[in-house]
């Protein structure tokens, strides 16, 4: 049939004008119909998007960075090709026209991609290996397929419904992110991470061109046979590679720095790469008058790498007035307290940078969270706990000096006797009981309960065989906790200020690499809950960093929740949790959460993460939601003009 209208087009493309601030454009060719929102980092003024061949047989739209792209150019070089541009765009889109499907594993970078086959009358769509680049997609009726970055942009399409589904509801008030193959939206679906779709008029195939499991698999036997020193040397040096290649760009490159492990090794590489005397900007985020603030172990590795250090500070108010912006960048509940710090420090970033480099994924490609200690907890500590009760243990817990609200999640955790459930508690931060009586109108069946966790299910079944009890963990979360959660906040905290943020230890050798290493040069120690984590890395950083930095303990970005939601956030808390329109209203647990928020006021119960959960859930149905619906009901205007010309 004929292809979408220029002003469902535009219109789509104006939904992502905040991640592409530089240009816009649109192409349509029979059936197909392609718009592109420009974030320009590589040829800045020589690649337009979208992007044809000069025979006009291929074209493509295309976001995020290709690090070789220098690489895929030379290779096409040398087969006779000509190219126009300086950039990437130009490369991908020559090696599909080339290979197609096949291409893809040529490429090493971040990236969402869709390339239009004139001839073949056919579409593909392809995700970069871990998920760093979004990409969505729906089929309202056979024959019609909308894709786009960001959800947002396939709701503007005229045919796309505008409906809840309950199932992505469920896990997003379980685990404050959707896993796997849904969203919060009915019938729109992520393209998984590593994953391929061609339309066409025959249908659509799918496939992968990047498996982590696999790739993981293949590496474990010989990593098994070396020693500690030998695979320090090679993980170094394979992590300042990932660095290097990741520096690409004609734009000015900064880091997020927050004084942990992770990102103070970055900035040291990015500082070891560049020489001593290139510029190097660091960012970093603290909260007002925070007695707890990362941001003197930041700037302690600011001062020791000599980076230009901004210090970007956060009121509550400032907070406060960003969360209904940031969830409707994020077409989801905001899923952890500190995401809305990120967005902050990007836009301030975006002052001086456009591309920041982040310490993302290493947690779970190197096992820096402390539930790794407990991976291979024995059954007897387990059984132990259950005797005793999770709140019991985690009081004895605290009596020995540990952080007592860890200790809680722990011996939630470690209680479940079900494998599984025992891997994805650690992350939730309400159990089924306290989460059918919040919100009962859901369901909650059995089936209910296990299809919230269908993803780590197959994931867990796939790893179960060849991995350790480690490195299953950190598989499960790499995919589904890592492009869920923490792959989707990144982009999306930064793109909504036209900020690009890459992730070096997620690249796309080094990451099967960190997941295939033997335990003992990942947590290393016999006594579960005083393991030193991410070993390795801290014989990286041995030689970069202040020894104060390398042996500080995960401590995380922590929002003072417990202060706000008594003081300057209490109002919002509570306008949204006691609304009678509210989502816990809409199935039927509005006297729960009122029983809820009243306990923790009158200090009886330490909910802030419970009530976070609910809090960003009904910010996302008021704001983003059923706003979302109510634009539909209005008449679109008759002409929507492009951004740019």
């Amino acid at each position: 049939g004929p292809g979408p209208a220029e002003r469902v087009l535009l219109g789509m493309c104006d939904a992502l004008s905040r991640r592409g601030p530089d240009a816009s454009g649109t192409l349509r060719d029979g059936p197909c119909g392609l718009a592109h929102a420009r974030l320009s980092i590589i040829d800045l003024a020589g690649s337009p998007q979208p992007m044809r061949t000069p025979d006009g047989a291929f074209a493509i739209a295309y976001n995020g960075e290709t690090y070789n792209y220098r690489e895929l150019r030379r290779d096409l070089l040398s087969r006779g090709a000509s190219l126009h541009t300086e950039g990437d765009t130009e490369a991908l889109l020559r090696w599909c026209a080339l290979e197609w499907e096949a291409a893809l594993p040529r490429f090493s970078g971040i990236f969402a991609l869709a390339v239009w086959d004139s001839r073949r009358r056919r579409l593909l769509l392809a995700r970069d290996p871990l998920g760093v680049k979004p990409m969505f997609f729906a089929q309202p009726r056979p024959g019609l397929l909308v894709f786009g970055s960001e959800i947002k942009s396939i709701l503007r399409h005229p045919e796309v419904p505008c409906d809840l589904d309950e199932s992505g509801l469920r896990e997003a008030l379980r685990f404050r992110a959707v896993y796997g193959e849904r969203t919060m939206y009915r019938g729109v679906a992520p393209l998984p991470p590593g994953a391929w779709l061609e339309f066409g008029e025959r249908g659509v195939r799918t496939g992968r061109h990047y498996d982590l499991i696999e790739r993981a698999r293949a590496l474990r036997p010989s990593l098994a046979r070396r020693d500690d020193d030998d695979l320090i040397a090679e993980g170094e040096s394979r992590f300042v590679a990932a660095v290097r290649s990741q520096l690409v760009a004609d734009v000015p490159v900064g880091a997020f720095l927050s004084g942990g492990l992770d990102s103070s090794l970055l900035v040291a590489a990015m500082r070891e790469i560049r020489g001593p005397g290139a510029d190097l900007l660091t960012f970093s985020v603290g909260f007002e008058n925070d007695p707890r603030s990362e941001l003197p172990h930041a700037r302690v590795v600011a001062d020791a790498v000599g980076s230009q250090h901004t210090e970007v500070p956060l009121t509550q108010a400032q907070y406060i007035a960003s969360f209904a912006e940031m969830t409707a960048c994020r077409d989801a509940p905001v899923s952890e307290p500190a995401d809305l710090a990120v967005a902050r420090m990007s836009v301030v970033a975006k002052q001086s940078v456009k591309v920041v480099l982040s310490g993302e994924g290493a947690d779970e490609v190197f096992a820096g969270y402390p539930k790794y200690a407990f991976a291979s907890a024995p059954g007897a500590l387990r059984a132990a706990i259950r005797a005793l009760s999770p709140e019991r243990a985690a009081a004895l817990a605290k009596a020995a000096g540990l952080d007592a609200r860890r200790a809680l999640v722990a011996a939630r955790a470690l209680a479940l006797p079900d494998e599984l459930d025992r891997h994805v508690q650690w992350f939730a931060y309400l159990d089924r009981a306290r989460i059918a009586s919040l919100f009962p109108g859901l369901g909650w069946t059995e089936a209910d309960w296990a299809e919230t966790t269908r993803t780590h299910r197959e994931a867990l079944r796939r790893v179960a065989a060849d991995a350790d009890p480690l490195a299953q963990m950190q598989t499960l979360d790499c995919l589904t906790w890592l492009p869920g959660n923490m792959l989707e906040r990144g982009d999306r905290m930064t793109m909504a200020a036209g900020l690009e943020m890459r992730v070096p230890f997620l690249d796309q050798d080094l990451a099967p690499w960190g997941l295939a290493l033997p335990a003992r040069v990942k947590a290393r120690g016999a006594v579960p809950g005083r393991k030193t984590l991410k070993w390795i890395m801290r014989r990286w950083a041995d030689r970069r960093l202040p020894p104060g930095i390398v042996g500080r303990k995960k401590w995380g970005f922590r929002v003072p929740l417990a202060e706000w939601f008594r003081a300057g956030m209490r109002p919002m808390l509570h306008d949204y949790l006691t609304a009678r329109d509210s989502l816990s209203a809409r199935f039927g647990g509005l006297d729960a959460v009122r029983g809820l928020l009243d306990a923790h006021d009158a200090g009886r119960a330490d909910a802030n993460l419970e009530l976070w959960t609910i809090l960003a859930a009904e910010v996302w149905w008021r704001d983003v939601f059923r706003a979302q619906r109510a634009a539909r009901e209005r008449p679109a205007p008759a002409v929507l003009a492009p951004t740019t010309a």
